[in-house]
């Protein structure tokens, strides 16, 4: 079995893969990797884990509270994937991941994907396998916090799947439909950018933790896929060697 983790910002997620299946997920909200991160039986049985990191502190000492050896991805996958970017060191494994694990999920040489997390990422696989990188866009929820924080006496916007009210009756309904539909929105002309300057894709995938709240709202043709950051931590870790 291999374990991988995805190690953001303001969550933890892991996965186990029993060869090409994913047999287990879990997601942690807030905190430092530790110790009590796993069930203790899928750190013991694991062939491997395999980590990537978008929060150093959230990683720190890692190995030691795991009790197991474990390979952080990190410049040796920036290094030996093509980017459209000057310095591929700038590049957050996790948007390299998306891309990856949106190819291998859809079986399409050519993808677009938006990663809707703490930040919304939107970028695309070119026919040629070259990460053609977009955008970087506030999420949900941190957007809904920095509004919170400027206009307290606001109610707080819904971000939860379901449908909106057009037009809206209260002030509740109207932040609900400004949050969903707007980031819908945001997420839609994003995507037309990634497609257009990675010359077509064969397929548009939405992923992460606030993938499911726009997916019903989205006007592009996609795939909603919510693991594919674990599946690509799987393909690229089996692509570049250690």
């Amino acid at each position: 079995m291999l374990v991988v983790l995805d190690i953001g910002n303001t969550a933890i997620k892991f996965g186990v893969f029993d060869g090409e299946r994913l047999v287990a997920v879990e997601r942690i909200e807030g905190g430092a990797a530790g110790e009590n991160l796993f069930p203790i039986g899928a750190v013991q049985s694991a062939d491997e884990i395999v980590a990537i990191s978008s929060s150093p502190a959230n990683s720190a000492g890692l190995e030691g509270k795991l009790g197991r050896a474990v390979r952080l991805l990190g410049d040796d996958v920036r290094c030996a994937v093509p980017t459209s970017y000057v310095s591929p060191g700038e590049l957050g494994l996790d948007r390299i991941a998306a891309a990856w694990g949106s190819r291998a999920l859809t079986a399409k040489r050519s993808v677009a994907v938006a990663d809707i997390g703490t930040a919304i990422t939107v970028d695309a696989l070119d026919a040629s396998g070259r990460l053609v990188a977009i955008a970087i866009a506030p999420g949900l929820i941190a957007a809904r916090g920095g509004l919170t924080r400027a206009a307290p006496h606001l109610p707080s916007a819904s971000t939860s799947p379901g449908a909106v009210a057009v037009p809206a009756r209260a002030t509740t309904q109207s932040l609900r439909t400004g949050f969903v539909l707007g980031f819908a929105g945001l997420v839609d002309r994003l995507l037309d950018e990634a497609c257009a300057a990675a010359g077509g894709v064969e397929a548009v995938v939405l992923t992460g933790g606030g993938a499911e709240c726009l997916s019903e709202h989205l006007r592009t043709r996609h795939r909603f896929e919510p693991h594919a950051v674990l599946r690509g931590i799987v393909e690229l870790h089996r692509a570049v060697p250690a």
